[in-house]
């Protein structure tokens, strides 16, 4: 049988008549049950807390260092943020020239063409895409970040004026129209 909303007890009102519980009789202090969820609702996220704090301390990598990350297809990116890894002597960062952040802080370097347009999920796309009558076909690349052997597909660093970390992963786009195609050098900002 269905209780109307006024049937409904409170949970802190005892009904007149009720049975008294023996739940909680075992403990030495008196307390209801409120108190005792409370307390161990505050013990599991205090045990949660402290657990994912030396979490980040004992891992490579945490506690806020930059690491590498896999991406779609096992891309690698560079351990470091300040892409010395990838460019020994530096590099002065470009403008984007397409996608979300024309005209924003520049951040990548290199390629024909760099922007946000190039991404899949945070790392440059792959597979093709008709658009009558052009076929675009994308690849990741891992042969232009790095040297002496050790190439990755993208890096990442923080930016300056602001705070904010990129990840640059390179590519190619193929542009094929008509019996012609173009290849591209082509960068995804993230």
């Amino acid at each position: 049988m269905p209780y109307t909303l006024e049937q409904i007890p409170f949970a802190d009102v005892v009904p007149a008549g009720a049975p008294r519980t023996r739940a909680l009789s075992g403990l030495p202090v008196t307390s209801n049950r409120r108190v005792v969820l409370r307390a161990l609702t505050l013990g599991a996220l205090t045990v949660g807390g402290v657990v994912a704090d030396l979490g980040s301390r004992l891992v490579p990598g945490g506690g806020g260092v930059a690491h590498a990350e896999t991406g779609p297809g096992g891309l690698l990116g560079w351990d470091r943020n300040d892409c010395q890894d990838a460019y020994p002597g530096g590099y002065g960062e470009q403008s984007d020239n397409v996608g979300a952040y024309i005209g924003y802080q520049a951040a990548c370097f290199g390629g024909d063409y760099r922007g946000s347009t190039y991404c899949s999920s945070g790392w440059h796309r792959s597979g093709t895409v008709y658009d009558a009558p052009v076929h675009y076909t994308y690849s990741p690349s891992s042969s232009y970040c790095g040297s002496n052997g050790r190439y990755k597909n993208a890096w990442r660093w923080t930016t300056p004026s602001n705070g904010l970390w990129w990840r640059c992963s390179d590519g190619h786009m193929t542009v094929s129209a008509g019996g012609t195609s173009y290849t591209y050098f082509t960068i995804c900002r993230y």
